[in-house]
């Protein structure tokens, strides 16, 4: 492994890890697309715009045109797009997260934990028009070793399930508030049902936490509507 491929992981690693919790996403495919659409780290878009993934359209308003490629028809065509500019790798990461979990194209990939079977759920979703994508994320993957990350947080997750279902007579540690907790809402339980899902603990249920309770309720097995209700509630608390 080169010192560039070395340095390009670590510095994603943490960032990945945290996208299994939060999102449903596993962190080896997360570090195989960033690692292919940014070049390791080397292209423009990631230099000098911290977009590790390729994700067009704008980000709080901040966009980059440049020139890209895409094939249609098995034909490849050069083109000029814009493109999400981020403050920093580590905000392009959570967005990725968001972005895959937000569009609903994407459902089926979120939770599986095979990685193959990850990016192509993915890969076929629509996210790259090379018919090759996913083909080469996996020998990325498989490569670098990076499944090895997968088994960290799988095992973290198997740690937790354990430790949830020792609670005794099945209900809620903290008392279910009364309410459904939704998009809007805000205050104490919002924050509470934040830091159960690993966002920012600011107290107002916005698009970010909303993504993150989806994830939270698919790999839970529970209704995917981003609403915290009393099941919801009664399986993280």
């Amino acid at each position: 492994m080169s010192t560039k491929t070395e340095k390009f992981l670590a510095g994603i690693k943490s960032g990945a890890l945290t996208l299994w919790d939060k999102f449903g996403i596993l962190p080896s495919v997360a570090a195989g697309q960033a690692a292919l659409e940014s070049a390791w780290g080397g292209s423009g878009l990631a230099t000098r715009y911290n977009n590790l993934f390729g994700i067009k359209g704008s980000y709080q308003g901040n966009s980059a045109m440049m020139n890209t490629w895409e094939v249609y028809g098995g034909k490849r065509y050069d083109i000029t797009d814009g493109f999400r500019a981020y403050p920093d790798q580590a905000t392009s990461i959570l967005d990725y997260g968001v972005f895959l979990t937000v569009n609903k194209r994407y459902a089926k990939a979120i939770g599986l934990k095979d990685y193959k079977s990850q990016i192509m759920a993915i890969h076929n979703a629509g996210y790259a028009t090379d018919p090759n994508y996913s083909t080469k994320v996996i020998s990325i993957i498989e490569k670098y070793g990076l499944a090895s990350w997968d088994k960290e947080v799988l095992q973290e997750k198997k740690t937790e399930t354990k430790v949830t279902a020792s609670k005794g007579d099945g209900k809620a540690i903290v008392p279910y508030p009364g309410k459904v907790i939704k998009k809007g809402s805000t205050g104490k339980d919002v924050e509470r049902i934040q830091r159960a899902v690993k966002v920012t603990a600011d107290g107002k249920f916005g698009t970010k936490t909303e993504a993150a309770v989806k994830a939270y309720q698919k790999r839970q097995g529970l209704t995917v509507d981003g609403k915290v209700g009393p099941k919801t509630w009664n399986r993280m608390f």
